[in-house]
């Protein structure tokens, strides 16, 4: 593995790293020199696993634009919108910087907020996030409504928890989790009026004080390997609704765990692995 990606790779015109999360994938485009604002139809085509380079988002490094930040991450959708949010891919990019600055910890602007990044290992970082938002306005429902058990069912899918970490998240709790058709159950609570903007929906099943297996339906439509917010959103419902009271808990997803803390506040530390897959070069009419 290469040990500083980025300047070991002429990332400032359009080469790549393909990286992956406990396999949520990323392209990754470093914009920070020489300036990369893909239209939709270019991000699709990117992210195609068939015709394209394949993968969950396009992540685009840009210069910080807010006080206290050391690198703008933006965050494309297969479908070419821009979410708020991802863990997975914040842990890339941030480890990726850090490596390249020999530095400890940073601070990287997301359209949700800044994220502070710190203690890169051989594969890894750890992440500090601040307290969530339950209010229903923030995640955003249609009108006021109970957060902590949403009056919302799809098939075994039934009163789940809201939670905005960055990005907004339903968490619903089920006895077996590989039991759940999340893909057929998920899509129409995804869609549901109550839901104006949509909301990542978690599957967790509890097993264990310390522990939880979790599964999440992602914004816009996709099943992915891992989703680190909606990790830390199933800790945090679980909290809340009294199913767990501890506070280092292991979320076990298809991919792989995450290792997630809870502070007094909220406040969750989120520690997990990074891989690089692959480098290359985008073709010079993207």
């Amino acid at each position: 593995m290469l040990s500083h990606p980025i300047a070991s790779l002429d990332l400032s015109g359009r080469s790549f790293l393909k990286m992956h999360g406990l396999g949520n994938d990323f392209v990754v485009v470093d914009g920070r020199t020489k300036p990369f604002s893909p239209s939709p139809d270019v991000i699709r085509l990117i992210c195609n696993r068939h015709t394209g380079v394949g993968g969950d988002q396009l992540l685009v490094i840009e210069p910080p634009t807010v006080a206290g930040a050391d690198a703008r991450m933006r965050i494309y959708n297969v479908d070419g919108t821009e979410a708020q949010t991802c863990l997975n891919a914040t842990r890339c990019v941030g480890w990726l910087l850090l490596k390249e600055s020999g530095g400890r910890r940073l601070h990287l602007e997301t359209l949700g907020g800044l994220i502070d990044a710190f203690d890169p290992g051989e594969n890894e970082l750890t992440l500090r996030l601040g307290s969530p938002r339950w209010d229903w306005r923030s995640i955003p429902l249609a009108s006021p409504a109970d957060t902590l058990m949403l009056d919302l069912s799809s098939g075994p899918l039934s009163q789940p928890t809201a939670v905005n970490v960055g990005n907004p998240h339903l968490v619903c709790f089920v006895e077996q989790r590989d039991a759940v058709d999340v893909p057929r159950w998920a899509a129409p609570m995804q869609n549901h009026p109550m839901l104006p903007e949509g909301a990542n929906i978690g599957v967790a099943e509890i097993v264990g004080p310390d522990r939880l297996r979790l599964v999440v339906w992602e914004r816009p439509g996709i099943l992915t390997q891992a989703c680190g917010s909606g990790a830390c959103a199933a800790v945090l419902a679980a909290r809340r609704r009294g199913l767990t009271d501890e506070r280092c808990i292991t979320v076990e997803m298809p991919g792989g765990t995450l290792r997630i803390e809870v502070d007094d506040d909220e406040s969750l530390t989120l520690t997990g692995p990074v891989a690089v897959a692959f480098s290359g070069r985008l073709p010079p009419w993207v």
